[in-house]
């Protein structure tokens, strides 16, 4: 009997006929396999969404308006999140929940195409940003079923690699794709060329979503929760007491406490200035659609090279270290932002800091995955996406506050300094986890 070949982290190097029509015989081989296809259409899908802010703002968006992209997401967030992981963790089988609440994502594309022609002039910015707002309830409920789904679907010794190859394709469509959308967005007329751009993004989407459903997990990491017998079911458990529960599983986890802290401290600078970039760049530095689709294309391919280079490192390193070293980088872009008002400085950047953004991606997110019992990954990964979203939403007005009383380069160049306090947040308190074999 012949025997497939497994699939190496060393794959990528292989002739392209073996990476088209690799051997598949396992469930373990079918599932990363259909997680790298589906990313390739998924950047489409994150193509498009990297102009909403651009969008918005050539609709008329007030900075006010901009401010609600990132926050009111952050909102909804904390009132999903927790009631989603408790909800899918009694599920038998939760991977339909999660992925058709992808597929309803994805279809608010349509919406944002038919915004120009169905919506007065003096109310599509505010309608666009209400409608991208509204998609993410069901991209919430996704993101807290998806994470744990791929802890259950990657084994932990092989997802450094899985997830290096995902973000490697990732990047190199979405750098090549933002170019091409931003020389097509310059040369378009408006809105058309934005409707063209949804179009495409959204049928990336659906490919993704039809991989997507064909993942199989392996085994049920725990049984659900048994249900009641009929007529003895009791209420659902109220917010109040849901967050009870979600206290006394804290309690437990020394390791991820340690870890939210952490990352609650070090995001608390970002998420000020997130929606404060595209106002700099558009409103005072008068950058076009075809500069934001470059600066996106430099960035992008920059996290190419970042994710290969710092899969090696931290293979020598573990985690830990490369968790502590990287973060420390982050706060020199907003800061060199700040300081420059020359767009093709902040092109060269923007690749230096995405050289280094792979480094903590790739750390931080094994790390946290490891801190979740799996039995009780969705919860974990619920409080966590909670307690994220609660800074997220509160720090955009923060930021767009600051920036009308200092201004907007001023105001980056604060939350570049105040970024380095944060980061130090993960020297100072570490969570304490075993570093992954890679291999």
């Amino acid at each position: 009997m012949v025997v497939a070949k497994r699939l190496h982290p060393r794959a990528v190097a292989q002739p392209l006929w073996r990476r088209l029509h690799p051997p598949l015989v396992t469930v373990e081989e079918r599932n990363i396999w259909y997680l790298q296809v589906e990313i390739f259409w998924a950047a489409f899908f994150g193509v498009a969404g990297a102009f909403n802010g651009a969008f918005a703002v050539r609709l008329g968006a007030s900075d006010t308006y901009i401010g609600w992209l990132s926050s009111l997401p952050a909102l909804l967030a904390i009132l999903i999140s927790l009631p989603a992981g408790r909800f899918l963790e009694g599920r038998r089988d939760s991977v339909p929940w999660i992925l058709n609440s992808l597929l309803i994502h994805r279809l608010g594309f349509l919406v944002v195409i038919l915004v120009p022609w169905l919506v007065p002039r003096e109310h599509q910015a505010l309608v666009l940003v209400l409608v991208l707002v509204g998609m993410t309830i069901p991209a919430h409920f996704f993101n807290v079923g998806f994470n744990a789904l791929l802890a259950d679907v990657i084994p932990e010794r092989r997802r450094a690699a899985v997830f290096t190859v995902r973000n490697v394709l990732n990047a190199a469509v979405v750098s090549v794709g933002t170019f091409l959308a931003g020389q097509w967005l310059n040369h378009a007329p408006f809105p058309f060329n934005y409707q063209v751009l949804y179009g495409v993004g959204l049928l990336g989407g659906l490919v993704s979503s039809y991989y997507l459903y064909r993942l199989r997990r392996p085994e049920a990491p725990s049984s659900p929760r048994p249900r009641p017998p009929a007529g003895a079911a009791g209420p659902r458990p109220s917010l109040g007491e849901q967050w009870r529960q979600a206290r006394a599983a804290l309690a437990e986890n020394s390791a991820f406490v340690r870890l939210n802290i952490d990352t609650l401290a070090y995001n608390l600078a970002p998420w000020a200035v997130g929606p404060l970039y595209i106002l700099f760049f558009v409103r005072e530095l008068g950058a076009s659609d075809a500069w934001v689709g470059l600066n996106s294309t430099l960035a992008n391919g920059a996290v190419i090279f970042g994710w290969l280079l710092w899969r090696r490192i931290m293979g020598r390193w573990g985690e830990s270290k490369t968790l502590r070293t990287t973060v420390m980088f982050m706060g020199l872009y907003p800061l060199l932002v700040g300081l420059s008002r020359n767009l093709t400085f902040i092109l060269f950047a923007g690749i230096v800091i995405n050289l280094i953004a792979p480094g903590i991606s790739l750390s931080h997110y094994n790390t946290l995955l490891k801190t979740c019992p799996p039995e009780r990954r969705n919860t974990f990964m619920a409080i966590y996406i909670t307690l994220m979203n609660v800074g997220a939403f509160v720090c955009p007005f923060i930021g767009v506050a600051l920036s009308r009383h200092f201004g907007l380069g001023p105001t980056l160049i604060g939350a570049g300094l105040f970024w380095f306090l944060g980061a130090s947040m993960f020297r100072l308190l570490p969570p304490r986890v075993p570093d992954t074999p890679q291999g």
